[in-house]
């Protein structure tokens, strides 16, 4: 019993680009298969109906948050979408999105294989909402769970219910099919039966109609219904293009003629079945009965087969057993039956091993494993070789033999055993269609072995032999790269640069200007290095290697320094191969970029490269100029973001002391003061006392001000005061000084302390007059000239309060504080 499929399946694969496989596309075989195909039938699962459009979409919170539910959905963030989902149906029990809110909770579950917490959901739906249109979905979802926990009376249920609700055709006849799956598990003929008519009902667009036509054609036969099963079997022959099915009904309905007497109808379909390979041994011995006496006289493939298999007991012994069955195997391998052709090559191998038929057979098996693409295909080719290199050494079938080694070596990537292989073969005696395929993948398979003067060699015998061949491009090209490996690159560039003028368009060509531009890069000519790749992208937009070649032309404008098209390459590097270049791509970006001091390009090209790669290694000093450009812009949240990157927190004295200083100034910039203040502690562990540390305490007292720590930030005061006597430091930490006092000031007063209180006030008063009166800087003066005034207010004294506003109003009326 086969499970029912929840959702469909999709396999992706992936081409990973190199110099010989842009070259072996389309390589012929030398020996070519004709490779057949055998369709499986399988269910088609059948997902959940789509909804109809919505002219006139309402407003409201319930429905952002059901527009935010099925995003997450969409997106497959499944959790999110079920949290989302779940509040909907708290807040909104009846709102109009309930039923599918429902369902789409248990797709939720059933991605996240909760497969019972999935069917609880679609229960509800089936059971709350029946008439809703996601009921039929959750219903079908209910009955492939039953089905597969083989519970097959509920399954039938819902893929019943899904049959009536469902609008889609497409959904009821998969249900109407899988309905009768169930059936059949529980032995309920009768109803069996009834589903699959109704399957069959369905003429056209219907994949199930096969297996309804087998398995209620096996139905009407257990019952003994031979007038009812015949047609259905007649109608599978007509439509069916599955070999099994096709075999199985050929046997049955012949079966069925020879039961009602009509021998003319049925021996034709017992043949039928005996030339499909895929025929049970079971049904194989029934059509051998029923033909028992039909082909005594015939002379095609078939005729001598089934001549053998009906005579195989009493062939006569001697030449002419050998070679009949000489003569059955061949007639296996035209048919393309490879298996059952060796088993009958083995056979005369083994019964008649000094015959001619026995060397002839022991060949064509061989040829039938290659076909097969059999593992141990070169060990069977190097057997018959050794076997027989007496006295038909030199037989046609003995170089065929060679060259079917060489070639399995060949596919098999083996390549020193390929390319001794083609060496052992003599290519005249080889067939001359097979000569230039055979020629060229000897050259192919030394130059992957690293012969590569051998290789040169043989491409040149290629280019000189069968200079029109389809091949020459890619023999050009290959040997070009065979010049490359043995170092002969100027001849290597002439082959490739005849490859781009004389094959302009082969894929040859691609792989051609490839080369010239890693050639341009090892030798440093930038110019040519961005011709030969620009050429590349431009003629192949889609080729493997663009990703290889934006790259390229990207650095080779940027060691030109035309920062503009190196970064325009670059970008495109990544967008193209991002698994194979957002590194190396990305950190030129981030060069190119600094060398225009870019800073918004370079802070976008900065974040999407962390993005991509949370272990992105940035330059320091390109992060850290951007950290203190926009800090110079006063974006401080954002040159927090950048500064913090070019630190190093677990060995802070290996951070430039600049970047230290700036983090913690855009930290209190941001109102971050606990990070302000260990920042600039690592800062003022490496800077000796100077104005520039003064300008570090000043940056720490006020975030320890801003976090209300009062006498720390006195102390920070004091330190820095004890070496800043003078000048815009002294300045700037005497009104760090008056604001500390303030806050003391009002600290005291909330505390009902007014006489202390004051006195804060008076000696903050004290601390601000002297910026205020005795320096003169258009930032500084104008700061302490308002400070001062506030605290002489607050210190009672009004008049002189004032006296310092107007001198502020008089000298900078433009001051905002």
């Amino acid at each position: 019993m086969s499970c029912i499929e929840l959702s469909p399946r999709l396999v992706l694969t992936s081409l990973l680009f190199s110099a010989t496989t842009l070259l072996s596309q389309q390589i012929p075989r030398a020996i070519p298969v004709e490779e057949e195909e055998r369709p499986i039938p399988k269910a088609i699962p059948v997902g959940p109906a789509p909804a109809p459009a919505v002219p006139a979409k309402p407003k409201g919170p319930d429905e952002d948050l059901f527009d935010f539910a099925s995003l997450s959905y969409e997106r497959s963030e499944f959790a999110i979408a079920t949290q989302s989902f779940g509040q909907y149906l708290q807040n909104y029990p009846s709102g109009r999105h309930v039923p599918l809110a429902l369902f789409r909770i248990g797709e939720c579950y059933m991605k996240q294989n909760q497969l019972k917490v999935a069917e609880s959901y679609y229960e509800e739906v089936v059971s709350r909402y029946p008439n809703s249109e996601g009921a039929p979905s959750a219903a079908y979802r209910l009955g492939a769970l039953k089905f597969n926990s083989k519970s097959f009376e509920a399954s039938a249920r819902h893929f019943a219910f899904c049959e009536t609700k469902s609008t889609l055709p497409e959904v009821r006849l998969a249900a109407s099919f899988n309905k009768a799956r169930a059936y059949q598990m529980l032995g309920d003929n009768k109803r069996q039966m009834a589903a699959l008519q109704a399957v069959l009902a369905i003429k056209t667009n219907n994949p199930y109609r096969e297996p309804a036509l087998l398995t209620l054609g096996t139905a009407y036969l257990a019952e003994d219904k031979k007038a009812e099963a015949l047609p259905l079997f007649l109608d599978l022959l007509k439509e069916s293009k599955d070999n099994t099915v096709i075999s199985e009904a050929c046997v049955k309905a012949a079966v069925l003629y020879g039961e009602t007497g009509k021998p003319e109808e049925a021996v034709p379909l017992f043949e039928r079945a005996l030339s499909i390979t895929e025929t049970s041994p079971q049904n194989r011995g029934i059509a051998l009965v029923g033909i028992v006496q039909s082909y005594f006289a015939k002379g095609d493939y078939d005729g001598v087969i089934e001549q053998y298999n009906r005579n195989a007991s009493v062939l006569p012994e001697g030449d002419t057993r050998p070679k009949m069955l000489l003569l059955v195997g061949n007639a296996y391998r035209m048919k393309k039956s490879y298996a059952r052709a060796v088993e009958v090559y083995l056979m005369v191998e083994q019964g008649y091993p000094t015959t001619d038929a026995a060397f002839e057979a022991g060949y064509w098996k061989l040829y039938c494993f290659y076909l097969l693409d059999d593992k141990d295909l070169g060990d069977f080719a190097t057997g018959f070789i050794t076997r027989h290199a007496g006295e038909r050494s030199q037989h046609e079938f003995m170089n065929l033999a060679r060259l079917i080694r060489a070639d399995f070596y060949f596919n098999k990537q083996d390549w020193a055993k390929a390319a001794d292989s083609y060496n052992e073969l003599t290519l005249a005696k080889l067939p001359a269609k097979l000569q230039p395929g055979t020629l060229f993948n000897k050259g192919w398979s030394l130059a992957e072995a690293s012969r590569h003067q051998d290789a040169v060699g043989a491409f040149t015998q290629f280019l000189a032999e069968h200079g029109g061949h389809e091949l020459t491009a890619k023999a050009l090209a290959r040997r070009g790269l065979a010049f490359r490996e043995a170092k002969d690159v100027p001849k290597a560039v002439g082959d490739f640069q005849r490859v781009v003028k004389e094959y302009t368009n082969s894929d040859a060509a691609e792989m051609a200007y490839l080369q010239l531009g890693l050639i341009a890069m090892e030798q440093r000519d930038s110019k040519a290095m961005i011709a030969a790749f620009e050429m590349l992208v431009k003629k192949y937009p889609t080729s493997a290697a663009a990703g290889q070649a934006w790259y390229g032309i990207g650095r080779g404008y940027y060691d030109l320094q035309e920062w503009d098209k190196a970064i325009a390459a670059l970008q495109k590097a990544i967008e193209t191969d991002k698994k194979t270049y957002l590194d190396s791509a990305s950190q030129m970006l981030l060069r190119a970029l600094y060398a225009q001091q870019n800073v918004d390009g370079l802070a976008k090209a900065l974040d999407d490269y962390r993005k991509s790669n949370t272990n992105a290694n940035i330059p320091p000093n390109i992060v850290s100029w951007l950290g203190l450009k926009l800090y110079d812009m006063k974006l401080f949240d954002r040159s927090t973001q950048y500064l913090t990157l070019a630190t190093t927190p677990d060995a802070p004295e290996n951070t430039d002391p600049r970047v230290w200083n700036y983090l913690g100034m855009a930290f209190l910039e941001t109102k971050e003061y606990e990070a302000s203040i260990k920042a600039t502690d690592h800062f003022l562990a490496v800077t000796p006392e100077s104005a520039t540390k003064a300008r570090g305490l000043l940056t720490k007292g006020r975030a320890l001000l801003g976090l209300g720590r009062i006498e720390d930030a006195q102390k920070v005061v004091q330190e820095g005061l004890t070496f800043a006597k003078d000048g815009k430091p002294q300045a700037l930490l005497l009104i760090l000084e008056g604001d500390v006092l303030l806050a003391s000031g009002e600290k005291l007063s909330a505390e009902g302390q007014s006489a202390a209180a004051q006195e804060k006030y008076n000696a903050a008063a004290g601390k601000l007059m002297v910026p205020a009166q005795f320096f003169d800087d258009q930032e500084i003066t104008p700061e302490a000239l308002d400070k001062v005034s506030k605290a002489l207010e607050k210190a009672g004294q009004a008049d002189k309060a004032a006296e310092f506003r107007k001198t502020l109003k008089d000298k900078y009326p433009k001051y905002q504080p």
